[in-house]
């Protein structure tokens, strides 16, 4: 029955319309037992406590929130806004307390049976609306500037409140407004990096291919360009040492001088060189006796491979200076050079006649004092 009341959907049966409404047949009020003080201009609503209060009646603090019937009142104006009474009983004794509004400082005060538990909290602790004083709001009214200096400022603290999932909304809002256009500009760039990836590819293939290298090749990049660079300067002083070696050589030499031999090393001794080069001699005694210090000194000299190399390179000069027709006299039989050659035919033929007669006094049969030699009849006859 209650239900049905509350829906206004139960008529009497001995109600009809000309007789008005439903609630004015019953004699009731629309808002039923919420109006049964409208008389005294009291409505009974719910009212959630604004903040923390104490009761003075127990003491007992009574939270943030909690919901009570209050008997909502208008008790004054200021200006043209009504101040509005709630006036409701604590819900642990008996006693009543009065909660009223302030239109001046839009805030609620306790003015009798509680008082206010005081939390001071910054706004933006409690993250809540920072509220601008009456100077501010003078200040603002005066100054034509600092007016649109706080209307940037809300426009800043409005695009900081938007959430990062709408801000991104309206970044692909923007970005895709002409999506021909875009795919045109993406598919242009993609032609563009393969055509330059296959000329890259190309070109570490041909370089492969010339070096008979069968795995792929990458292409350089900035850490192969600097390990390069490091090595071009040690290379490029090497050249540069042999070059001026070349330059110094060429400058102390004479125009039609024989091709010097390179310098001795350490195990090459001044002696050596001495006893390998002998100037040659119009006399046959100087010649044989210079043949004859050659031959001795080559047999005294150590055979290392930088004195082999010297004596090749010194053979090589002589020869060269023999046949020169510029360095070559017909009048005069001697002239500057080396006997290197004489002494090795020398030594050649020496070598050759103790092989010989190595050979003979082998085939030669021996007659020892232990053996009885005997004659044939054909030696007899």
């Amino acid at each position: 029955m209650a239900e049905r009341k509350a829906t206004n959907k139960y008529y009497p049966p001995d109600w009809d319309p000309s007789k008005g409404s439903i609630n004015k047949y019953v004699g009731q009020h629309p808002l039923r037992e919420r109006a049964r003080k409208l008389d005294q201009g009291i409505l009974i609503v719910r009212f959630e406590l604004p903040f923390n209060i104490w009761c003075n009646g127990c003491e007992n603090p009574i939270g943030q929130g909690v919901r009570y019937n209050a008997e909502k009142k208008k008790v004054g104006n200021y200006h043209s806004t009504p101040i509005l009474s709630f006036r409701m009983k604590c819900h642990l004794c008996d006693n009543w307390f009065e909660i009223r509004t302030d239109p001046k400082n839009t805030a609620y005060v306790v003015t009798e049976g509680a008082r206010k538990k005081h939390e001071d909290f910054d706004a933006a602790d409690a993250e809540t609306i920072s509220l601008d004083t009456q100077e501010e709001l003078e200040r603002r009214t005066a100054d034509d500037f600092a007016k649109l200096e706080h209307a940037r400022q809300d426009e800043l603290k409005a695009h900081a409140g938007v959430t990062l999932l709408t801000r991104l909304q309206r970044l692909n809002d923007r970005q895709w407004a002409d999506p021909y256009t875009l795919s045109q500009r993406l598919r242009r760039g993609f032609r563009e990096q393969k055509k330059a990836r296959v000329k890259e590819e190309a070109a570490c293939q041909q370089l492969a291919d010339r070096i008979g290298f069968r795995f792929k090749v990458l292409p350089e990049n900035d850490q192969d360009r600097a390990a390069a660079a490091s090595k071009v300067g040690s290379f490029g002083a090497g050249r540069q040492e042999v070059l001026q070696q070349r330059i110094a050589r060429a400058k102390t030499r004479g125009l039609f001088d024989a091709q010097p031999p390179p310098p001795p090393t350490s195990s090459t001794t001044s002696s050596e060189m001495t006893h390998a080069i002998v100037p040659f001699s119009s006399s046959s005694s100087s010649s044989s006796s210079s043949s004859s210090s050659v031959l001795r000194n080559n047999d005294q000299r150590p055979s290392s491979g930088s004195t082999m190399e010297h004596l090749a390179q010194t053979v090589k000069a002589n020869t060269r200076l023999k046949t020169d027709p510029f360095l070559a006299s017909t009048s005069s039989k001697s002239f500057a050079g080396l006997v290197v050659k004489q002494a090795n035919d020398a030594a050649a033929g020496a070598a050759a006649k103790s092989l010989q007669s190595t050979a003979v006094s082998a085939t030669t049969p021996k007659t020892g004092g232990g053996l009885v030699s005997y004659t044939t009849d054909s030696d007899s006859e």
